[in-house]
Order: C-alpha cells, then sequence, then structure tokens
C-alpha cells in the first residue's frame, strides 16, 4: 500500500510539473519577449531608435530586396538585418511594417531595385568546380507618407546598421533634430567632406556661421580649425558664444602641408584657446601604429606623420579604432583654477615627435620602422576642459559693449588634434574616423542613446591581431614577421594543446585507476 501511494504521488507529482511548463509555454508563446545577455546589449534597439519609430505619425513600410540565392558572404548581415527589422517593428506600436521583395527574376528584381535607388553587388563565388561572379541584390527602401528612401545593405555593415536605419527613419519621417551651429569659412566650404556633411546633417539641424556676426546661439558649435587668423571682431563673437553658455567642439591643428613640406602654421586662434586651457603643440605627433601608403604598384610604405589610433574608455571615443589622422599635432592641459582636463584620444605607448618648426622628414621614417625611435608616451590628441572660465576680452575695449559677458561657470570644449579630420579618407577602413566629431557633439547635447548606437559595435576582436598587439604592448617592429610569428604560435597552440591536455587527462585517469586498484588489494 504505501508503495502504491508512493508511486502514485510520485507521478502526481510529475504530471503537474509538466501541466505547469506546458502552461508556460503556451502563454510565452503569445507574448514577444526577447532577453539580451550580451556586452552593452548590442542586440537590441537602443532608446533613441525606439523613440524614432514609436513617434511616427503614420505607416512606414521597409521594403527587403533581396535576391533569391545569398552568397556565403552575406549570410551574417542577412540574418542581423531580419532581426533588426522584427525590433523595429516590435517597437513600432502597428506604425512600422517591413516586407520582402522576392521570387522575382533576376531582371525583374534588378529593375525594381534601381527605380528605388539600390545598386547590385559582386562576388566571387566558387561553383561548378569554377570561380563564377555573381551578381546580388540587398538592400531596403523606405516609404513614408509618399517619400522614399533607400539604403543598400553589404557584408560588415553590422557595425552601423541600427544607426544608418534610425537615421533613415528619422530624416524621412522629418523628426525634429537638435539645432547646433558650424563655423564654415572659405577653406570649409572647398575641401572634400562629402561624408562628414552628410551624416552632421543627418544627425543634427545645422546652422552655419562665418563669425561675421553674432552666431545663433545653440547648444554647441562646431568649429573646425583654421590656417589664418581670425579678425578680432570674429574671436569676440566666438568668445561671448562660449560665455552665454554654448559649447565647442573644436578640431585644429599647428601645421599645413604645401605638397612636399610641412610648415608652421601662425594664428592668433592659439592664443585664444590657451586662455581658456588648451595648449596645441607645435610638434607633429608620430606613431609606430600608422597607415600605410601605396608607392606605386608594388611598395607601400608606413606614414608614421599619420599615426591610427584607437578610442578611449570615454563615451566619445569608446569601442571605435581606426581613427586615422595626418600630420595632427598634441594638445595639453595649462593649469587653472576652475577647469577640468580629460584627456580622450592619444596615441601608443610607441609614439614619437617631430618637432618645428623644421620639420625634418627623413627617408627612414619612411621604411622599416624602428622602434628605437618611437619611444614617446603617448601623445594627446583628443582632450575636454570644462568649468569656470573668463572671457578672453575680460578688461579689453571690447569689454565696454553692450550685452558682455565676463565669465561663465560651465564652460566646455571639446578639441581634436587635426583640423582636417572631417575631410573625406581616401581607404575605406577609416570613413568612419570624423564619428569622433559627432560623438562629441551628442555628448555635449546629453544625447547618449545616439552616441551609443553609433560606435558601439566598431571596436575590433579580441582576435584581431594587431589589437592583441596593443592590449600587449608589442612593438611593430616588423608588421608583417611578427604578425606572422603570431599566427604560426596560435596555430601551434591549438593543434598541440589539446592534445597535450587529453594525454594528460588521460595519463591522470590511468594513475587514478591503478592507486584505486592497489587501495582496493591492500584492504583485502
Amino acid at each position: 500500500m504505501n508503495t502504491k501511494f508512493k508511486t502514485g504521488s510520485i507521478l502526481g507529482s510529475l504530471v503537474l510539473k509538466l501541466a505547469i511548463i506546458l502552461m508556460i509555454l503556451l502563454v510565452a508563446s503569445y507574448l514577444r519577449l526577447r532577453l539580451d545577455f550580451s556586452k552593452n546589449r548590442l542586440y537590441s534597439l537602443s532608446k533613441t531608435s525606439r523613440e524614432a519609430v514609436k513617434n511616427l505619425k503614420d505607416n512606414m513600410v521597409v521594403k527587403l530586396y533581396t535576391s533569391q540565392e545569398l552568397p556565403a558572404q552575406m549570410s551574417s548581415i542577412d540574418r542581423y538585418v531580419k532581426d533588426l527589422l522584427s525590433e523595429y517593428q516590435n517597437a513600432g506600436k502597428g506604425r512600422f511594417h517591413y516586407e520582402f521583395v522576392r521570387n522575382l527574376s533576376l531582371d525583374e528584381l534588378r529593375t525594381q531595385a534601381q527605380q528605388n535607388g539600390l545598386g547590385s553587388m559582386f562576388f566571387q563565388i566558387y561553383e561548378n568546380d569554377k570561380t563564377t561572379t555573381k551578381e546580388v541584390i540587398y538592400g531596403l527602401v523606405f516609404e513614408y507618407q509618399g517619400n522614399v528612401a533607400s539604403l543598400n545593405v553589404g557584408p560588415r555593415l553590422e557595425s552601423r546598421l541600427e544607426y544608418e536605419l534610425t537615421l533613415k527613419i528619422q530624416s524621412l519621417a522629418r523628426q525634429s533634430l537638435p539645432e547646433i551651429g558650424l563655423y564654415a569659412d572659405t577653406l570649409y566650404s572647398m575641401v572634400p567632406k562629402e561624408t562628414f556633411n552628410r551624416d552632421l546633417n543627418a544627425n543634427f539641424n545645422v546652422v552655419e556661421t562665418e563669425l561675421l556676426s553674432p552666431p545663433k546661439q545653440t547648444e554647441v558649435l562646431v568649429f573646425p580649425g583654421t590656417i589664418d587668423s581670425l579678425s578680432n571682431q570674429q574671436l569676440y563673437y566666438l568668445d561671448q558664444y562660449l560665455m552665454k553658455g554654448g559649447s565647442l567642439v573644436v578640431m585644429q591643428d599647428r601645421v599645413f602641408s604645401d605638397g612636399s613640406r610641412i610648415l608652421p602654421l601662425h594664428s592668433n586662434i592659439f592664443d585664444f584657446f590657451e586662455h581658456y586651457g588648451i595648449r596645441i603643440d607645435d610638434a607633429v605627433a608620430m606613431d609606430i601604429l600608422c597607415d600605410i601608403r601605396q608607392m606605386g604598384t608594388e611598395t607601400s610604405l608606413p606614414f608614421p606623420i599619420y599615426p591610427v589610433l584607437r578610442g578611449s574608455e570615454h563615451p566619445i571615443t569608446r569601442n571605435i579604432s581606426g581613427i586615422v589622422m595626418y600630420m595632427p599635432t598634441g594638445i595639453g592641459a595649462i593649469k587653472k583654477d576652475g577647469v577640468k582636463y580629460t584627456s580622450v584620444l592619444t596615441t601608443s605607448p610607441n609614439s614619437a615627435i617631430l618637432p618645428g618648426p623644421d620639420y625634418v622628414l627623413s627617408a627612414q621614417l619612411f621604411q622599416d620602422l624602428d622602434p628605437e625611435l618611437f619611444r614617446n608616451p603617448p601623445i594627446t590628441l583628443g582632450g575636454i576642459v570644462e568649468g569656470r572660465m573668463q572671457s578672453y576680452f575680460a578688461g579689453k575695449p571690447e569689454s565696454k559693449q553692450p550685452g558682455f559677458v565676463a565669465e561663465t561657470d560651465r564652460g566646455r570644449l571639446v578639441i581634436f588634434g587635426d583640423r582636417e579630420l572631417y575631410i573625406d579618407s581616401d581607404k575605406r577602413e577609416y570613413a568612419e574616423r570624423h564619428y569622433i566629431v559627432l560623438n562629441a557633439v551628442d555628448w555635449l547635447l546629453g544625447r547618449d542613446s545616439m552616441l551609443n548606437i553609433r560606435s558601439r559595435h566598431l571596436q575590433s576582436s579580441i582576435l584581431n591581431i594587431q589589437y592583441y598587439m596593443e592590449k600587449k604592448d608589442i612593438v611593430w617592429g616588423d608588421p608583417e614577421k611578427i604578425e606572422r610569428n603570431i599566427k604560426t604560435g596560435i596555430k601551434l597552440v591549438s593543434v598541440v594543446l589539446p592534445s597535450l591536455l587529453l594525454i594528460g587527462l588521460g595519463a591522470f585517469l590511468a594513475l587514478r585507476r591503478k592507486q584505486l586498484m592497489v587501495e582496493k588489494y591492500e584492504k583485502k
């Protein structure tokens, strides 16, 4: 009796537990739950993205144009696009929808894609024992209130896909963007800056000024540097913008090139910034981690005067790598009461300087990089000064002008030591280097969510050899040789270590078994 009762009780408890589990699964099937345990919640929509679709006034439809068969290179981005669109739809409260355009012939798909501003991509694939070229169409078309926008999507776009999608949604829906100022002189209008201009206007409502009259008192003003002195009146308007609560994002170095030489810049802007606690050095910062330039068809040379930087832990540069700067000059703090200085971007521990005013470029600098020449500690190329600041014109005749403000308790400047940071790079791997400028603006505006999605995926993998060498402070004497040796070492460890572990485990089990047999024999 007791045995039967006990058995029935166990079976009843088991059935009850199964019923509870089935009930939970049934309820969960009607709920849209998604848990993201990745670092920094990389696979969840940011607050800015959720608000972008949540604030839609009408229905937005996103169509994914895709070839029927995608090459292996597109598998990762294809999954990510579909996951991301599903996330936007869940956050859109019925106003955001997506659909697939496929099952069309290649000609039909190509025609429709071209009509909507999408292009084709071509991949080399191995098929039927030979290498062939495959045409692939993959892109998104956004439709909202009669307006259309398109976005071509290709491999390795995961790093900024959410950022690009959110910008398209905000732009097409004409959602309000924060207003900022931009100093745009003749030089700024002449240089190639299509990417920077596009991104700046996609993120902010930009009001340009030449400082010939008082600029609009926005929260932030971007100052892309100068090669000449500003007039006293321009300096006055810039000073008063800062004194009245505006913040500055500055790009300014102290040299320029005429194509064959490096020459020093002379401008009153340097004294102006020194007054607020920022010193711009006259020496060019160099780094053993630098851009490699193609010279002719078969020759490539390192350019240490073009250092390639990795971001710091500060939100402005966090997770961003591949920040190339062209002949940057270091920046530093001048100690002033009430002013705090923070470094946000530096060269590597293997740096050097090219001193002025002669800036002698020896041939040795552009050949095999000698680690002995790169013994300087990290050089700061990006920093923040904030705190109590007095007007540059305090005590001067300009201070008698109506409305003059002599001091501010909340002055803030973010400065980068490269005047060309906004100019389009000629290399794809450096195309996002200007993100640190956009991040600086968003940091000053307090738009942390937008700042995070812009650079949340950009950091190189820890499996990247250069990243590994930087973390371990390994000097790049001969980059190719060192990288080859590290890869060979990793391969050997990957092959030998598992075998050694198995041999060791087998030996341990054999010895343990022998020991147990001996103990058993001794007991008998």
